[in-house]
């Protein structure tokens, strides 16, 4: 069985999921949302689950599903336990405490191959940690500083002007209440600096570029978009007004972002580079549950096909977190001090 965690209106995971099925494969798609309400989850510690790992079994409705049997996992899109029933902010508080512990727990006794770890996924999708370790795998990124200093912000902005470059300024992470796309910094921003102490921003060389460059990675498989004709600053924007076409991705940029993926311990990614004038790519941002429905739309490339058969055969397919096991990278993964698994 293949365990998808995910939700029912998740676009990517149905389309995963119907191919899965298509293949004859067995898939259970778990929303942790169901949490009361409609579904319970216990966990036997001692229970004879795979590899006698301990027992895991979620029961929804009134089929009972033992998730220590999975012989794959995707870690798509987690939603939350639901205790909208618990009044006192208190005991929800403990409650999604003691739901956290039994879930991250009961990860560990399903024990087969993930796409992507947990941890190894979480880690990866800080963006300070990216842009530490892409330079060292060979990859060029744009000078970049993370504060909530107004002054260091300034001094930033005022440097990339005084090259005769600009700056950009940008989230670290969207939640389903705010989406902010990434945006020149502008006279107007400027008077809002004194605020900045509230929350920290990114503030990053703009790299004009003719072109943006998506690249999914599935294993040992590299899927390249270019998309051109876009909004100047972000693609996202205009994605439906652009051009797009497969891209034959150079081969050194290529090896360098195996490199990155081994690095962060996972299977599956979505970067965003950049292509400058001169033919140089710069790198962005890598996203471990990035979107890829728009890359098949676009340049034809077989992302489903190629998610379907990782999950299917993990060790065929390849792939950092192919040897992973209970949601956690294998001893001995290449991820640097300080993104340690503990």
């Amino acid at each position: 069985m293949i365990v998808v965690i995910s939700h029912p209106a998740d676009l990517h995971a149905q389309r995963v999921t119907e191919t899965l099925r298509a293949r004859g494969r067995e898939v259970f798609l778990l929303d942790l949302a169901d949490l009361p309400r409609s579904a319970t989850l216990s966990i036997d510690p001692a229970g004879l689950g795979l590899a006698g790992q301990g027992k895991v079994t979620i029961r929804h409705t009134d089929r009972v599903v033992d998730l220590s049997s999975a012989s794959a996992v995707w870690w798509r899109r987690p939603q939350h336990v639901v205790l909208d029933d618990i009044g006192d902010p208190d005991a929800r508080g403990f409650a999604y405490g003691e739901w956290h512990e039994a879930i991250h727990g009961a990860y560990q006794l399903m024990p087969c191959p993930w796409m992507n770890p947990v941890h190894a996924d979480e880690i990866a999708s800080h963006k300070a940690f990216q842009l530490s370790v892409a330079p060292q795998v060979g990859l060029r990124v744009p000078e970049t500083l993370m504060t909530s200093d107004a002054e260091a912000a300034q001094q930033f902005i005022a440097r990339m002007e005084a090259r005769g470059g600009r700056a950009v300024y940008k989230i670290f992470a969207a939640t389903h209440q705010v989406w902010r796309e990434t945006r020149l910094v502008g006279p107007a921003d400027l008077a809002h600096l004194p605020s900045l102490h509230l929350a920290p921003v990114i503030f990053q060389e703009y790299v004009p570029a003719v072109a943006d460059i998506r690249v999914t990675l599935v294993g040992g498989r590299v899927f390249a978009m270019s998309i051109s004709g876009a909004p100047e600053v972000d693609f996202r924007l205009g994605l439906g007004r652009a051009q797009t076409a497969a891209f034959n991705l150079p081969a050194e940029t290529a090896t360098a972002l195996q490199a990155l993926m081994e690095r962060f311990g996972l299977a599956y990614g979505a970067v965003d580079l950049r292509l400058t004038a001169d033919g140089e790519l710069v790198f962005l941002e890598i996203n471990p549950a990035g979107e890829f429905l728009f890359v098949e739309a676009g340049a034809g490339h077989p992302v489903t096909e190629g998610l379907a058969d990782w999950l299917c055969n993990p060790t065929a397919a390849g792939g950092a977190a192919g040897g992973a096991v209970g949601g956690v990278a294998t001893p001995g993964a290449p991820l640097p001090v300080g993104g340690a698994l503990a």
